[in-house]
């Protein structure tokens, strides 16, 4: 291995270096240097493509929005165009319903009549 500050040749269980007295780092420090670095590379990248998301992000939530305020006109436009429907509708309705009850009633005095003879 080299030695982490002058960089000469050195044997791999050196605790210090020969030539410039520098302490060598052990095995788990190296790792945990290393697991460091790692980790600040990820977050790196991560921060980046945060980053690079971001505009396709806005667009998306414009287009979102535009397209609900599309939808609340559209629904709106349609309300409007069925409010003759339903009102129309809600006329056959009562009327049937009217008559149903005005049928029903009279049946209901019928058979009342017929229990009594």
């Amino acid at each position: 291995m080299n030695c982490i500050q002058c960089g000469s040749q050195i044997p791999d269980d050196a605790r210090f270096c020969a030539y410039c007295g520098a302490r060598q780092p052990s095995v788990t420090e190296e790792l945990a240097e290393a697991g460091r670095e790692v980790m600040a590379a990820t977050a790196a990248v991560v921060e980046r493509v945060i980053e690079a998301a971001r505009p396709a992000a806005r667009e998306a939530a414009k287009t979102a929005q535009k397209t609900a305020e599309t939808g609340k006109r559209v629904a709106a436009k349609t309300a409007k165009e069925l409010e003759p429907v339903v009102k129309k509708t809600t006329k056959v309705a009562k009327r049937a319903t009217r008559k149903a009850a005005r049928v029903t009633k009279a049946a209901a005095r019928r058979v009342k009549r017929a229990a009594k003879r």
